[in-house]
């Protein structure tokens, strides 16, 4: 009896049916692993509250106006008593000359230096290593946004530049040229106007550029005083007409408003870590100065230091994070942690039993990491959560209870693991990979 065509196609539909099936749930079990991993890494996390505020000094405006001025000095650079901070000129074409008889100078005193270091290869090598120090600075400067440090790595660049260009010239060339520098300043010298007003530092300090009428209301003292009411009322008094300001003493103070309940563990004298957000790219530790009295849940706290206060003579206004604690630990997705019931674990290596019989069991918090081929448990506590991660480290008590060293060391959590963040009945020993 023959089959029929229609029992024919039937039949082959069927099996290529079966054939695409089978090569579907396959592609899918290779392409859809149940189970998710991720590499733990060791993190440093941080407890702490963001607040606002002011950079305090002891400071002092100096007086003195007009358009053309000239700063003689750097940002936080010291001054002594009577030390000249500025120049103020009478007309545009004294600022002028005096520009130039300053840029006149600075080359005579590159040209000099070259000079003196022109004979000899280990000179050049000196000179290469300068210009190339200064162009790391100055690249660094510049990646980093501080303005006020690329003018003077820059200023220190083209000096490098200027004494390596003569060192291949020759002697010849650097008499020549020093000579030709010399009779232009006594030139510009002579003719230099006398009508400069020289502004002096009353006492020694850092000088700053920045005048911003808050310098005599923002003072240590007032801080010290400030309550909850008056720190809103904190405002600038109008600027006097200044050409800089002078920074007395070797503190800055840090003034701010928090929360009472993120002051109870600040008391005066004790010292704690400030991240601040802009203009000082680094961590301080200050001491805690005063705390004044709450007002509607508030307190107004001082912290003071005495480090970098060069680099801060022109913050004011900052944001900041005041740090309480810090934990280093291994970083893991809170996802990884479990808390499970395991049985304890004897001397002799064997489970210890209850007075009926069963196994004692503890809870044990720890996290799953890819052991080859198999899942393995490894015990840990947690050091610190935050909403989507966790800081632990290995459990030493539990490592402890463990019969050799091998079996401790292959249940430590290390950094770079690779843990598993999502599986379906997991547990100790399952092969995860075939």
């Amino acid at each position: 009896m023959k089959s029929s065509p229609l029992a024919v196609r039937l039949f082959c539909a069927v099996v290529l049916l079966a054939v695409a099936a089978y090569f579907v749930l396959n592609l899918s079990a290779y392409w859809m692993d149940p189970y998710k991993t991720t590499v733990a890494y060791n993190y440093t996390g941080d407890n702490g509250v963001a607040v606002s505020g002011y950079v305090v000094r002891q400071e002092e405006a100096l007086s003195g106006s007009g358009e053309l001025v000239y700063s003689s000095r750097n940002e936080g650079e010291r001054v002594s008593k009577g030390g000249t901070a500025a120049l103020i000129y009478q007309n545009a074409q004294a600022l002028e000359d005096a520009n130039n008889l300053r840029n006149l100078e600075e080359q005579l005193e590159q040209l000099t230096y070259a000079q003196a270091l022109a004979s000899g290869t280990q000179a050049t090598a000196r000179m290469d290593d300068e210009v190339t120090s200064a162009l790391l600075s100055f690249r660094g400067a510049v990646a980093e946004g501080a303005l006020h440090a690329a003018v003077d790595s820059g200023d220190r660049l083209r000096a490098a530049v200027l004494k390596r260009s003569y060192a291949y010239s020759g002697t010849g060339d650097l008499q020549a040229a020093i000579a030709s520098l010399q009779e232009q300043i006594s030139v510009l010298s002579a003719s230099a106007d006398p009508g400069t007003t020289r502004v002096t530092a009353p006492n020694a300090g850092l000088f700053s550029s920045l005048v911003d009428g808050y310098e005599s209301v923002l003072t240590p003292e007032a801080a010290r005083e400030m309550t909850p009411s008056s720190y809103r009322t904190i405002a600038p008094a109008a600027p006097a007409a200044g050409v800089g300001k002078i920074v007395y003493g070797s503190k800055w103070y840090f003034l701010t408003l928090m929360r009472v309940e993120d002051t109870r563990n600040l008391e005066a004298g004790s010292r704690i870590t400030l991240r601040f957000q802009k203009g000082l790219d680094r961590d301080v530790e200050m001491t805690v100065d005063t705390i004044s009295a709450a007002e509607d849940g508030q307190q107004a706290v001082l912290f003071a230091t005495e480090k970098y206060l060069s680099l801060a003579t022109l913050l004011r206004s900052q944001n900041a994070t005041v740090i309480f604690d810090s934990y280093t630990g291994i970083r893991v997705p809170r996802s990884t942690v479990r808390v499970e019931q395991t049985p304890v674990i004897g001397e002799d290596g064997q489970p210890v039993l209850e007075a009926d019989g069963t196994e004692k069991v503890q809870s044990v918090t720890c996290v799953y990491s890819l052991w080859g081929v198999y899942a393995r448990r490894k015990p840990v506590t947690v050091l610190w959560q935050e909403e989507d991660y966790i800081l632990v480290a290995p459990d030493e008590k539990y490592l402890a209870s463990l019969a050799s060293d091998s079996a401790r060391e292959g249940r430590r959590l290390r950094a770079g693991d690779q843990v598993i963040t999502a599986a379906a009945d997991l547990y100790d020993g399952k092969v995860i990979r075939s």
